[in-house]
């Protein structure tokens, strides 16, 4: 009988610790990175790749809701990229780009669900154009505590590609021009100056980055498809656009389930290539015994197979590019977790 007791005693504290590890393992397996969502229009079926209908985005919001997922203000993001804090598990971030009125209809989902957002604000058209948030509808967001803004340019101009069409000085010069002129029209209509930037378009340069650093810009975001973790540099803040036919909610889980991959450092740099076609493409990698089945993307070329030696991961014989912006991400399998991870970063051709 005592030997009945004691193994039943035995294997309920197996099970139990069977159990805390399973957790652990649940735990550990969504830890170490956040999902920044973009958004941009809602219910504008006019603009089929930029908008969401509000049903889904809802569906999207009670979907994080019921299944644990701690939406943040991008500040406190900031502060994790910052310090270099471990982000916690199924971490997100709410941004919406532009600031068209349709903003509004999203508004009302996200202060059901008491979800903080970012409005990235395109200062030309904000209170001048029909399509965007006028002054009244600033003035209810702004009293919201769940709203926070950030500068999305004045122009909304192709900055990348400009930077062919000018010597470096004046293309500094113009990013600091239409910089100072969106703060301008941000100060009158917010009454301070957010430093936060996210860039049009998603497209970047050294130069670019390097004005906006200097105007004191705290974070600046892309719109490269994938999560962030603590070594995120804060110039480049990716997210995950949900638009389209990325606004499905399959691609939605997807998305949120996808981890960071560890790059140390990738070839060629972000920006404009020295060379068309670059002589290879590779990533450096960390831990690379458990990253199986990875392939490399190119815009032009899609996916394919990674080549391997021991932590690089490269693809060589590439013919000349034709477009001009090209982005370069990089898939592999986490044996670990089972899950899939993901980088990416841009570049251009003159």
């Amino acid at each position: 009988m005592k030997r009945l007791k004691l193994l039943s005693k035995l294997t309920i504290l197996l099970n139990t610790i069977t159990a805390a590890f399973l957790l652990l393992i649940s735990i550990k397996a969504y830890a170490g990175y956040a999902t920044v969502l973009i958004y941009h229009r809602f219910d504008e079926d006019k603009y089929p790749t930029t908008s969401v209908s509000t049903e889904i985005f809802e569906k999207q919001m009670k979907y994080l809701k019921e299944n644990g997922y701690k939406v943040i203000p991008l500040k406190q993001l900031i502060y994790y990229l910052e310090t270099k804090k471990e982000i916690p598990p199924r971490t997100v971030v709410i941004t919406i780009d532009d600031g068209y009125r349709s903003t509004m209809k999203a508004y009302r989902i996200l202060k059901k669900y008491g979800f903080p957002f970012t409005v990235f604000l395109g200062m030309e058209g904000i209170d001048r154009y029909p399509a965007f948030l006028t002054k009244e509808e600033l003035e209810i967001l702004k009293k919201d505590k769940l709203v926070s803004f950030g500068n999305h340019s004045y122009s909304h101009a192709r900055f990348a590609r400009l930077m062919t069409k000018m010597s470096p000085e004046e293309y500094e010069e113009f990013i600091r021009k239409d910089t100072q002129k969106a703060e301008r029209k941000l100060k009158k209509l917010l009454g301070y100056i957010p430093k936060v930037y996210a860039y049009p378009y998603g497209e970047y340069t050294k130069p670019y980055i390097k004005v906006l650093k200097s105007m004191g810009y705290k974070a600046m975001l892309s719109q490269d498809p994938q999560n962030v973790d603590k070594n995120t540099p804060l110039y480049l803040i990716q997210r995950q656009a949900i638009v389209g036919s990325w606004a499905s909610m399959k691609h939605f889980k997807i998305v949120l389930n996808t981890e960071v991959l560890p790059v140390i450092s990738h070839t060629p740099d972000i920006g404009y290539l020295s060379k068309n076609p670059p002589e290879i493409i590779q990533v450096k990698i960390k831990n690379p015994r458990i990253y199986k089945n990875c392939q490399i993307y190119l815009t032009e070329i899609g996916w394919e197979r990674a080549k391997r030696k021991d932590d690089i991961l490269y693809i060589d014989g590439i013919q000349k590019l034709r477009k001009w912006r090209n982005r370069i991400g990089v898939k592999c399998f986490n044996s670990r977790t089972g899950k899939r991870a993901t980088f990416f970063w841009s570049v251009y051709t003159r």
